[in-house]
């Protein structure tokens, strides 16, 4: 009996051991940041805390998203294909998006296993700050909300199931034993205290503080979708949401490290520089200036990729501010840029404090910390953000769908490198789960579990290369896209629906990633052997995945297009 309580006691030593050496993990999501935004990516905005994560760890060339907030979230969070995830085809979180179709739910299924689920049953504390947006609503007590589910789903039946699995598709319900943030995707990041905002703090409504003095600039262009609120050109006491879910954050880190819960697994997903813009005005103030001369600007970020070593000097790149700034695209440009980059370093700013927190505890040496965007730069912005790429959020070229990301994990990725493996966002489950030692369910909830879709970067964060992952798809609303091998990237159908839906046929672009990586030729024409291997391919998958022609989704939802 002694011997076997002693080797019980060894074992279990081993397994203490072992958790104490698993990092810990933090994930952090910016909203609608372009490639170049930041300084270690060529950009004029000043991101000195990124800049020395991405100098002190790793850089990758080509990381990419779904090109949409919701659809990369769900791959995020579940490490499959968004329309496995209920996010297909450009769907976005939220109540006037949902449909019956699997692919198309709007909300992530309750047995699909999410990675807040997955880090938790490998022994992690899993917090959460930031923006969900991928489903879930609090109707079950608020018979208000329960009316208005009804007026947006004509001819569905509201049940006691149905109300019940809109809880359960919250945070605190997916895993996440601390949450604070927005489950819908878009609303002001400006608030005083009599102004209505939607904060919970895990499955109740939040109480925001109101401790910083800000002069408020509030831009809009359009009434309609943001209506103009009182706070702009305001000085007064008020909430900013990239210094408030970053104070939250804080508090649960400095909790998690007091209470000896390490290691923990953490997710912050910004609101920033999403629209509506807005940012303290000292800061908008410093940046007007940077962008009174667009085509130095737009040179400015290729030269900084060169300088950083993430783009070949002399390769060919859209040019959009060759007059000078002068043209349409220009007007009104110099504002909604400095806001935008306002925003960027507000985040940048609180990413500084989180390091810092990290240091006080003693928890920085122990700690992945991986920074990237959820897509590229919206319309507003994207012909600057997303240099030197073509297209934006919502757009399957290279503008929309790659994203900057830093991984910093000091004794494992070796300072200053960069590597040109290609990662994708539903990466980081499989990822996370390598690390922690952990395992993907068989079962989960009663229902049998498919394969990941993602793969580990454990590799790549040890200085490896990885084989380029034979297919990547991605799709928006009536466009695909595909990429074989790394190199080969055909779009169909490509750019906005309410243009490509006007011309007949079917549009293909066929580009050589390794020699063109901005897409400025297109190569469909002299492989149409490729071409169609390529389009079989990503119809294969569409069918995998249950996406379905766009014009049938519209025909169910008039409105997805907005």
């Amino acid at each position: 009996m002694k011997r076997w309580i002693n080797v019980l006691f060894a074992t279990w030593l081993a397994g203490m051991a072992a958790a104490s050496d698993r990092p810990n993990i933090l994930i952090i999501l910016a909203d609608d940041s372009g490639y170049s935004d930041l300084g270690c990516y060529g950009g004029e905005i000043d991101t000195p805390n990124l800049d020395k994560l991405a100098h002190g760890g790793l850089r990758f060339r080509n990381f990419y998203n779904n090109g949409r907030c919701s659809p990369t979230r769900a791959s995020l969070i579940t490490g499959r294909d968004s329309a496995y995830a209920g996010f297909g085809a450009g769907t976005l979180g939220g109540w006037n998006r949902e449909m019956k179709l699997p692919a198309y739910r709007a909300r992530l299924p309750y047995d699909l296993p999410t990675i807040a689920e997955v880090m938790k049953a490998a022994g992690y504390h899993t917090m959460m700050t930031g923006k969900w947006h991928l489903g879930g609503s609090l109707m079950k007590d608020e018979p208000r909300r329960q009316t208005l589910w009804k007026r947006l789903h004509p001819g569905w039946e509201l049940t006691p199931e149905e109300i019940e699995a809109d809880f359960n598709g919250l945070p605190p319900q997916r895993g996440f034993d601390e949450f604070f943030g927005l489950i819908e995707g878009e609303t002001h990041h400006f608030f005083t205290p009599d102004d209505e905002q939607e904060y919970l703090e895990g499955n109740a409504p939040a109480k925001l503080w109101f401790d910083k003095t800000y002069t408020m600039n509030c831009y809009y262009e359009r009434e309609d979708r943001y209506p103009y609120t009182p706070n702009n050109g305001k000085t007064a006491k008020a909430f900013y949401a990239t210094d408030g879910m970053t104070d939250r954050a804080i508090e649960m880190l400095r909790k998690a490290s007091k209470d000896g819960k390490p290691p923990f697994f953490m997710y912050m997903a910004y609101r920033a520089p999403h629209l509506p813009l807005q940012a303290p005005q000292e800061l908008v103030d410093k940046y007007l200036p940077r962008y009174g001369d667009l085509a130095k600007v737009e040179t400015g970020r290729i030269n900084g990729l060169v300088r950083e070593g993430l783009w070949q000097a002399g390769t060919g790149y859209p040019k959009t501010y060759a007059d000078g700034g002068k043209g349409k695209k220009a007007d009104g440009a110099q504002l909604r840029f400095a806001l935008h980059a306002a925003m960027v370093e507000k985040i940048d700013e609180n990413i500084g404090r989180v390091v810092e927190t990290l240091k006080e505890a003693g928890q920085l040496d122990h700690t992945l910390i991986i920074y990237l965007s959820d897509n590229g730069a919206a319309s507003h912005a994207g012909d600057m953000m997303n240099k030197p790429y073509q297209g934006c959020k919502a757009l399957m070229w290279e503008g929309g769908t790659k994203t900057h990301c830093i991984a910093y994990w000091p004794g494992v990725v070796k300072p200053g490198t960069i590597t040109d493996s290609v990662g994708w966002v539903g990466d980081f489950l499989p990822t996370c789960l390598d690390i922690a030692g952990g395992t993907y369910p068989a079962e989960f909830r009663g229902t049998k579990t498919a394969p990941l879709d993602g793969r580990s970067l454990l590799p790549i964060l040890k200085g490896r290369n990885l084989p380029d992952p034979e297919y990547l798809f991605s799709n928006d609303k009536g466009q695909q896209g595909v990429i074989y091998k790394g190199r080969w990237k055909l779009l169909i159908e490509p750019g906005w629906y309410k243009l490509t839906s006007k011309k007949a046929g079917i549009d293909y672009e066929l580009y050589d990633l390794e020699n063109d990586p901005a897409e400025t030729t297109n190569l469909a024409g002299q492989n149409p052997e490729l071409v169609q291997q390529l389009a079989k391919a990503c119809e294969a998958w569409q069918q995998r995945c249950g996406i379905v022609d766009y014009v049938e989704i519209l025909k169910i939802r008039p409105d997805h297009m907005k």
